[in-house]
């Protein structure tokens, strides 16, 4: 006879604004309650005021949920990184699940990142791929792999981010004890790990797909905003002195998202289509 394995408790933390999809918002929640394996509590921070149309996709699925659903209220919008610091404030649970507003997690995304941590307590984050996709989610237009193992992970953080955040499961204790979520910029997740690698914890990605990422044209230029140009410099700077790249890397990390700046959209477009993203 199989003993069913016991899993940990653990959280999922979602932040909305009022520019999400009420539409987008109810599947990515009921991606969340189909899951085989079940979270504890869903923490949704409402990151300031938001529409009428997405209260009722939230409180929809307040009813839905068999377990605890944490509806927390902002005053003002001041972006993801303030959003998720404060929604940890709320978590009662040493794991976290991140999941964005407008993206899909496969049935058994936590049960497959819970069976590394069962092998593996050691381990402070797992990630894994995302397929992205726009409109339909049979519509995968590209995905994002990323190395597996915690040396190669430690490797391609020199030059990129690390974890597709919108996938990411985090112990909550190591989170904290890095200073948590900050307010940086676009790269409040990107500073994170670098956090974390800093400290020398053990990570690691999953090969397989766990969510599936809605994309448009405003990830492009999301990406060429000239105000994350000093985060990322400021970045490559606390990378340096704590070792995780060397001066030449930063120097040359630095020369490389400048170029990414000044790119044109559509130019940004495609190298992030034919190089950084794999695209199908």
């Amino acid at each position: 006879m199989q003993v069913k394995k016991i899993y940990p408790s653990f959280s999922v933390l979602m932040s909305v604004y009022k520019s999400d999809d009420p539409n987008n918002l109810d599947i990515a929640l009921t991606s969340i309650e189909k899951q085989t394996l079940e979270p504890s509590e869903i923490v949704l921070v409402e990151d300031g005021p938001i529409s009428v149309d997405l209260e009722k996709v939230i409180n929809k699925h307040k009813h839905n949920f068999t377990r605890k659903f944490k509806d927390i209220k902002l005053k003002t919008n001041k972006g993801l990184g303030n959003a998720l610091k404060i929604g940890t404030k709320f978590v009662s649970t040493n794991w976290i699940v991140r999941m964005d507003a407008d993206d899909i997690s496969v049935p058994n995304r936590f049960e497959q990142q819970f069976d590394v941590i069962d092998k593996d307590p050691s381990i402070a984050v797992v990630g894994g791929k995302v397929e992205e996709f726009t409109l339909d989610i049979n519509n995968i237009i590209g995905e994002r792999n990323l190395p597996t193992s915690n040396e190669q992970i430690y490797k391609f953080a020199k030059w990129r981010s690390p974890f597709n955040h919108p996938t990411v499961l985090i112990n909550k204790t190591v989170l904290l004890s890095v200073g948590g979520y900050e307010m940086y910029g676009n790269l409040e997740d990107y500073y994170l790990w670098a956090r974390i690698l800093a400290n020398e914890y053990r990570v690691c990605n999953l090969e397989s797909t766990l969510v599936f990422m809605r994309v448009d044209d405003d990830l492009y230029s999301r990406r060429g905003k000239i105000s994350n140009i000093l985060y990322f410099y400021k970045l490559r700077r606390f990378m340096n002195r704590n070792h995780l790249i060397n001066f030449y890397e930063m120097i040359l990390g630095n020369v490389l998202m400048t170029i990414n700046i000044v790119l044109p959209n559509f130019m940004r477009k495609f190298v992030y289509k034919k190089i950084v993203h794999k695209q199908h």
